[in-house]
């Protein structure tokens, strides 16, 4: 792979390798663990290492890969803190964007949310449900009228992506998740903004479980990391 360099500046490269590297860490190309050296991803792209190292600075403001000695990088593992924060952070924003949406969907929108849903019924790979559903939910948070619950949406949903093509390998059923979602755009439709928020929420919970009891099936979590993230946390949470 070829990234040509520009003469008086090294932003343009860095920002690209960046990129493609955060694309294939998202999509686990990389998988979670591995070591990266400087020197082969400067070889690949065929740079110096200053553009790669400025992109390894931004991968590590964003949390995906951690910083080693003598040039080293290492792809964030997932641990039971990291799915617990990006899930509870999705446990606080999908239900208030969903009421939110009860209030301030145009029709045009509700008709948008009731065409992504009916491509639910079609059966579909990990790679494409997860880009359906997260069309129908940036969606429902553009409805919120809130750019913050927005920017706050797709970030959650790229790390989601990321935990979810690590963690599922099989073609979902069609029409899995038709009905939930259903009821869902029903409910904004209506202008019923806590039954709007109540169906996100157990949509939420559900999915929370869900992947949870797989990354321990796999292997990737045990229970009792589990049960010390459980203890180091409040009671109120």
């Amino acid at each position: 792979m070829i990234v040509e360099a520009g003469p008086t500046t090294h932003a343009p490269v860095s920002e690209r390798i960046y990129l493609a590297l955060r694309q294939e860490i998202m999509r686990c190309e990389i998988v979670p663990g591995t070591t990266l050296d400087a020197a082969s991803i400067a070889s690949k792209y065929e740079v110096s290492k200053t553009p790669v190292r400025d992109a390894m600075q931004k991968l590590a403001a964003d949390g995906l890969v951690t910083i080693l000695p003598r040039s080293g990088y290492r792809v964030a593992p997932i641990t039971f803190q990291a799915v617990h924060d990006i899930l509870d952070m999705r446990a606080a924003i999908g239900p208030h964007a969903a009421r939110q949406a009860a209030r301030y969907a145009t029709p045009a929108e509700i008709a948008l949310l009731r065409q992504i849903v009916r491509e639910y019924a079609e059966p579909m790979d990990i790679g494409t449900m997860q880009q359906v559903a997260r069309r129908f939910h940036l969606t429902i948070a553009r409805c919120s009228r809130n750019k913050r619950v927005v920017a706050l949406s797709e970030t959650l949903f790229d790390e989601l992506e990321r935990l979810l093509r690590f963690a599922i390998d099989f073609t979902v059923k069609a029409g899995e998740h038709s009905d939930e979602h259903t009821a869902l755009v029903d409910a904004i439709a209506a202008g019923d903004g806590e039954r709007a928020a109540a169906i996100e929420f157990a949509h939420i919970k559900h999915s929370r479980e869900f992947l949870i009891e797989r990354l321990m099936t796999l292997g990737y979590l045990s229970a009792s990391e589990i049960q010390l993230g459980g203890t180091i946390r409040s009671p109120a949470e």
